[in-house]
């Protein structure tokens, strides 16, 4: 039985592997790590650390993705790739070498770097082996590697865990990379676009402002972060202006492919992310359902993804690219209107299905907005508008669950010590504290849940500001 369709060539095949291999290892590392890190604190220390285990990873991994896809534009994708998983695999070895708390996060950080250029750059050489005809039909590979990843993840991790050590969680990585890398070295590139130059100034004030504002939402220093951040990136906008070789050339956003498509991924990481965020505590805590419960409901969504991804990918050129976008959005909007009905009584079902039909949404929405964006540039720009594609999406879900958590937050008021109460099995104290404690938690989430769907909207209203493009023909027009 064959795995691949027979439509795809050697290099085709080679290329699909090579990036599902390194979109698997980064993708899995997240999931995996996450299982094992109470253990690795256990033996490390450092507790008060703890999140910046995933922080750093994340923060670097999202601040650098542009200047990566700029990288690969001017010096070949195939490089970049090789680079990327040459770092992620070496860091992935420090960190499973970690000696202490601060050892680890340095490691992660390194990953991260790693990661931001693995993804980005891995989608951009997939829009350089597929036309515009079958650049749809591969997303549905792309898009099972994360769902894959999301289920199958953090029961990884929890075998190495328990039967080797959680080092080996980091270990793991080095024969999966060493084989993407024998592969990669066999695969054929193009040529003939590369060259240019590199804006660094242009490149450390983005990844500076990006990170700075990643630090601000997240509560770091706010008032310096976030101020930081809008004086680096007004900084950043005249320094594009001003160069003639732009790390991101601002006239691209004109386009209303390019710049409603990376509005439209501002939202959709929104209405991901916090998804994922804001499922699980009414689950557990208004439900009174078990983790593994909760965790059922967020499948729903990883798996929806990559039905919406795969099904709109084959039928992208017949249904056309702005009505599959909105239809898509349509799709989300329902899945967050059955959200915000959610009631206290509720069946875990209504969870699972408000998320599935978001995770079916925006896999519909997805793929057409990146083959949009990788379509209607030529190659010399393809690896950029792919990385902002990736970036955008990151920094919606980073601002956006920031946000709503502090609308979480101001509705819950001062009893969230009782809050937290009911996300610990066994200590929710008196009933009708406990009572209490879980409405104000419903009520809380309930308007989190609202948010989402006003975002929701804004995102189909959005969507039908997009032209209705002839993709081949604009392929042909890019090229």
């Amino acid at each position: 039985m064959r795995i691949f369709p027979q439509w795809l060539t050697r290099d085709q095949i080679i290329g699909l592997i090579v990036v599902m291999t390194g979109m698997a290892v980064a993708a899995l590392d997240s999931t995996v790590v996450a299982t094992a890190m109470p253990t690795a604190i256990a033996d490390l220390g450092g507790v008060d650390r703890y999140s910046w285990v995933f922080a750093s990873y994340l923060l670097v991994s999202t601040a650098t993705t542009p200047v990566f896809g700029r990288f690969a534009d001017v010096h070949g994708r195939k490089r970049v790739f090789l680079t990327a998983l040459v770092v992620f695999v070496g860091a992935s070895m420090l960190c499973g070498q970690a000696q202490s708390m601060d050892w680890l996060i340095a490691g992660r950080a390194l990953q991260g770097l790693g990661a931001g250029a693995l993804i980005s750059t891995g989608i951009t050489m997939l829009g350089d082996l597929f036309d515009v005809r079958q650049r749809g039909k591969v997303q549905g590979f792309t898009a099972s590697v994360w769902a894959t990843s999301a289920i199958i993840g953090p029961t990884i991790g929890g075998i190495i865990t328990q039967t080797l050590s959680w080092r080996w969680t980091f270990y793991v990585n080095l024969p999966i990379g060493l084989i993407a890398i024998a592969l990669l070295m066999t695969l054929h590139e193009r040529e003939e676009h590369r060259g240019g130059g590199i804006d660094w100034i242009g490149a450390i004030t983005f990844a500076a402002a990006a990170a700075l504002l990643l630090l601000g939402v997240n509560g770091t220093y706010p008032a310096i972060t976030l101020t930081g951040a809008l004086v680096l990136a007004i900084l950043f906008v005249i320094i594009e202006r001003r160069v003639d070789q732009p790390l991101v050339d601002l006239t691209l956003l004109s386009n209303p492919v390019i710049g409603i498509g990376l509005m439209l991924n501002v939202l959709l990481g929104v209405m991901q992310f916090s998804t994922t965020t804001f499922v699980p505590p009414f689950a557990q805590g208004v439900l009174g359902r078990t983790p593994l419960e909760a965790g059922l409901a967020l499948g729903a969504m990883s798996i929806g993804w990559p039905i919406g991804s795969t099904t709109t990918g084959w039928f992208l050129l017949r249904i056309g690219y702005r009505r599959a976008i909105l239809a898509g959005s349509f799709v989300a909007l329902l899945g967050a209107a059955v959200l915000s009905t959610v009631e206290a009584d509720a069946s875990l079902l209504v969870l699972v299905i408000g998320s599935a039909l978001i995770g079916i949404g925006m896999g519909v929405t997805a793929t057409p907005l990146l083959v949009g964006v990788q379509t209607v540039v030529a190659y010399q720009r393809r690896g950029i508008v792919t990385s902002l594609t990736n970036f955008s999406r990151s920094l919606g879900g980073a601002v956006g669950v920031a946000a709503l958590g502090a609308v979480m937050n101001a509705a819950i008021g001062p009893r969230a010590t009782d809050v937290e109460a009911l996300l610990s099995p066994g200590t929710h104290g008196p009933v009708a504290a406990a009572g209490a404690a879980r409405d104000l938690l419903a009520a809380g989430l309930h308007t989190v849940f609202v948010v989402i769907v006003a975002i929701a909207l804004a995102s189909l209203l959005l969507a039908t500001r997009l032209p209705s493009h002839d993709l081949e023909a604009k392929a042909a027009e890019a090229a």
